[in-house]
């Protein structure tokens, strides 16, 4: 099979950096990929119901965003016919690479809420492991913040109010960056892709775990909290 050129790459795939807008309502959740420069997103990420609520994300994409291109999860992907793409490890280690389902999400006990403790592992590609990218990244989601929640007081850390940048990379793949916005200012993540054989719904899946578990974007939880109360009622 001839190798698929970058003028026959799905718009989503062919991103070497990109933008992703996160909006939330009580009954669904999506994240919307822009290109730069561009008003229309070219793909979308939507699930049922708010962040945390155990759904599958489906990815959208085309002019319309009618065309499905897969499944997602915090814990991975699924290609349209299900075959498996990758999973992203959210354990810091705790579970082996080949016990982890792409769609076993984000609620399990053995899950760590550190994206400095994950690994991205596509298949056909060396594991990616993270690596904070300046003061605010290395402070706001490294050791710092690891010694905070120890402490189980909430302290200011600059990740409130400077973007966190952390990169997955390994030695043999460049990998990808995520800057992480400033968690009281804004809901979107930037993106840079640095292999071009990285499969971006790695990327997508990558995204949809930081929002499940970062906390970095308080609407969010402001959602999950009127959604559990609604479900009370």
């Amino acid at each position: 099979m001839p190798k698929m050129t970058s003028d026959h790459l799905p718009a989503w795939q062919a991103l070497t950096s990109f933008s992703a807008n996160v909006g939330h309502e009580l009954d669904r959740t999506w994240l919307d990929v822009y290109p730069p420069g561009r008003a229309r997103p070219v793909a979308r990420m939507v699930k049922a119901g708010p962040v945390r609520a155990r759904a599958a994300y489906q990815l959208f994409a085309g002019p319309a965003l009618d065309q499905g291109a897969g499944q997602l999860s915090p814990s991975g992907a699924l290609d349209v016919d299900g075959r498996p793409i990758g999973i992203v490890n959210l354990s810091g280690g705790r579970v082996a690479d080949e016990d982890i389902h792409p769609m076993s999400g984000a609620r399990k006990s053995s899950v760590v809420h550190k994206p400095l403790r994950w690994r991205v592992v596509q298949a056909g590609l060396p594991p990616l492991t993270a690596e904070a990218v300046g003061v605010a990244a290395k402070t706001g989601a490294g050791r710092v913040a690891d010694f905070v929640d120890w402490l189980g007081v909430w302290l200011p850390t600059p990740g409130l109010v400077a973007p966190v940048t952390i990169r997955y990379r390994a030695a043999a793949s460049a990998g990808f960056a995520v800057t992480v916005p400033p968690s009281i200012l804004t809901e979107w993540f930037q993106v840079v892709v640095a292999d071009p054989r990285l499969d971006r719904r790695m990327v997508f899946a990558c995204l949809t775990a930081m929002v499940a578990l970062t906390g970095g974007i308080p609407r969010s939880g402001l959602i999950n909290m009127a959604a559990q109360l609604r479900r009370r009622r």
